[in-house]
């Protein structure tokens, strides 16, 4: 049992990306003193679109911000998987409001910089540093002190490492480790307005394209305003991983010969283009030491087959909040393990799911293995109404806090 704190609690958490955005709102809400250490001089408009699922979306209706996300966003009404050469329909889930009745809350399509932006006005300016690049930390049995790269120290409580794929806070706490390559790149760009309204007519449906070593996906977002369009394909080379790295229309289009003239056109008609090599990690046996833990990408960087980065982190920043709930200082430690426990099975199963999914269903190649394939989809909907990752929102992780 942790004891009742007599005065508030102090935290650091390094990085200003979803988790750590998400983690200082909920620890702020539960009388936590936080600041917010970010290395970018300001808050850039990194990544494209993302979606949250509605294990997330619940936990951020908790926090009074899922209105904000719902003014930025977009709820698809179903989900299509169709086949690359003909565009034909191999399986139809609906979601629009009678998964929303389902779940307890929506799937949303939006892009990421509207996300940080609900999130950022949820927070008091003061509340985050940019352009703070932390370079060492050290615990002592009285807190954690971060060293900054212009020499300045910072003491606190606790620290949260949510500083992404290539975390410095993991690196301090557990040693040098470098991201492992899935062996694949995604092509990302946005098609905006009338030509995306010409192309896909219609209600929002979000639709998977599979094909041959690759995949394309198309779904409305902000608001319908625009279609945010990914090309993810198998590739052998390895690059470093990046949102901002940039590419042209007939790069992602030289992967997709033969393709369904939809999904081409939709290529053609993207501004700009950015490529991203798909980088995840190797599970961890612990995420915290200490006083110090991890969150998000810091803790779990996946593939994005399941849809699920920033909503795992979502989860992680709720349940950290519960765990340090009413905590003193010198329960730290113990809220932390508790924090692990709760969290790391169900984060690494998504984790290792989402893997699986672009070599053994979603990209495999033409002949006996995608033709079962494709007759699984055909009665999913018998089984799982909502499609693939039913279960996966289904999950609460409140009452993964309460079961402990």
């Amino acid at each position: 049992m942790l004891a009742r704190s007599s005065r508030p609690l102090t935290a650091l958490i390094v990085g200003a990306g979803i988790g750590g955005l998400t983690a200082a709102v909920v620890l702020r809400r539960r009388g936590v003193q936080v600041q917010v250490l970010e290395r970018a001089p300001v808050n850039a408009p990194l990544g494209a679109t993302l979606e949250l699922g509605p294990n997330s979306t619940r936990l951020l209706a908790d926090l009074e911000l899922l209105n904000r996300v719902r003014e930025v966003g977009c709820r698809p009404e179903a989900i299509e998987l169709v086949r690359w050469q003909d565009n034909r329909v191999l399986c139809r889930t609906p979601l629009g409001a009678s998964a929303e009745d389902h779940f307890g809350a929506p799937l949303m399509d939006l892009l990421r910089a509207d996300l940080m932006r609900v999130l950022l006005a949820a927070l008091p300016d003061e509340a985050v540093l940019w352009g703070r690049a932390v370079t060492r930390l050290h615990q002592d049995p009285g807190g954690v002190e971060v060293t900054l790269d212009d020499g300045g120290r910072i003491r606190a409580d606790l620290l949260i490492g949510a500083d992404g794929i290539r975390s410095t806070v993991r690196e301090q706490l557990f040693g040098a480790e470098d991201p492992v390559y899935a062996g694949s790149v995604t092509f990302r760009g946005l098609v905006e307005g009338a030509q995306a309204r010409a192309l896909l007519p219609g209600p929002p449906v979000k639709r998977y394209w599979l094909g041959p070593g690759a995949q394309v996906v198309a779904y409305w977002s902000g608001q319908q305003r625009h279609v945010g369009v990914a090309v993810a394909v198998d590739r052998s080379e390895s690059a470093q991983e990046s949102w901002t790295g940039s590419a042209t229309r007939d790069e992602a289009l030289s992967h997709l010969e033969g393709w369904d003239p939809l999904p081409l056109a939709l290529v053609r008609q993207l501004g700009t283009v950015l490529i991203t090599p798909l980088y995840a990690r190797v599970p961890l046996e612990h995420w915290s030491l200490g006083r110090a833990t991890l969150v998000g990408d810091s803790a779990h960087a996946m593939v994005p087959y399941q849809g699920q980065g920033a909503s795992q982190a979502i989860e992680d920043a709720v349940v950290l909040g519960a765990c340090l709930a009413d905590a003193a200082a010198a329960d730290i430690p113990a809220a932390l393990q508790h924090y692990e426990r709760v969290r790391m099975h169900r984060a690494h199963a998504v984790q290792s799911s989402a893997g699986a999914l672009a070599n053994n269903f979603y990209h495999v190649p033409d002949g006996p293995e995608q033709r079962r394939r494709d007759a699984e989809l055909a009665v999913l909907p018998t089984r799982q109404r909502f499609g693939l990752r039913q279960a996966i929102w289904e999950h609460d992780v409140r009452r993964d806090v309460a079961a402990l």
